[in-house]
């Protein structure tokens, strides 16, 4: 991320894999000749040693794998809301303030391989089934479906692995707002009972909370 203030910085990696692992779906940027091509798709993180990678698949007919990339972004939106100042107590003695939109974002950026060997996409498929299958308390396996029908999808895809350089956060909060702010934008967002204006509104409360404890 080119600008991140530093009071919205998140950067612990054990957080930031936590925050991923809820929210696989990532945008995927990859450049080549000066070209960008973008894809979609849910990422797993997978640690080994002290190395992370995002592992994906995307469609055989997607032309982005065709290409060795001399760049690659994985990019999560996880959260994010518009913040009225009408929610800001502090208005009512300084009325210089503005709007503004929270979001809570990870970043990684690393080198990319596409992979065509058959072993690794049956493995990964299934191991991305089973993690989503347990996010919303499925029972669906691979083995469900036929197996010749199996086959033909993984010929369909190619899988996609990044070893990850760089893993960052922006937890944008309103961490530059005194608590009584945070609070009130907390309660405004709850109050809207919308499942964007809640899941940001979680956030706020969890690092409210785990700021007050640090200090």
């Amino acid at each position: 991320m080119t600008y991140r203030p530093p009071y919205f910085r998140i950067d612990d990696r054990t957080e930031l894999l936590h925050v991923i692992s809820a929210h696989p779906l990532a945008m995927l940027v990859t450049a080549h000749d000066g070209d960008l091509s973008l894809t979609h798709l849910p990422l797993l993180a997978r640690v080994e040693d002290d190395a992370v990678f995002l592992e994906g698949h995307i469609a055989r007919a997607n032309d982005q794998w065709k290409h060795q990339p001399s760049a690659a972004v994985a990019a999560f939106q996880i959260a994010g809301h518009y913040i009225s100042p009408t929610w800001y107590p502090s208005k009512r003695t300084n009325p210089r303030t503005v709007p503004t939109y929270d979001y809570v974002a990870v970043e990684a950026r690393g080198s990319i391989r596409f992979i065509q060997d058959a072993q690794w996409l049956y493995a990964f498929t299934r191991r991305l089934t089973e993690s989503q299958e347990l996010r919303v308390s499925g029972t669906w396996s691979v083995d469900d479906a036929p197996a010749d029908y199996v086959e033909s999808q993984v010929k369909a895809i190619v899988g996609v692995e990044m070893r990850v350089e760089t893993l960052t956060g922006t937890f944008k909060l309103n961490q530059n707002h005194p608590r009584e702010n945070i609070d009130s934008v907390i309660a405004s967002l709850e109050a809207l009972g919308t499942a964007d204006s809640a899941a940001l509104a979680s956030f706020m409360r969890a690092h409210a909370i785990a700021n007050d404890r640090a200090t």
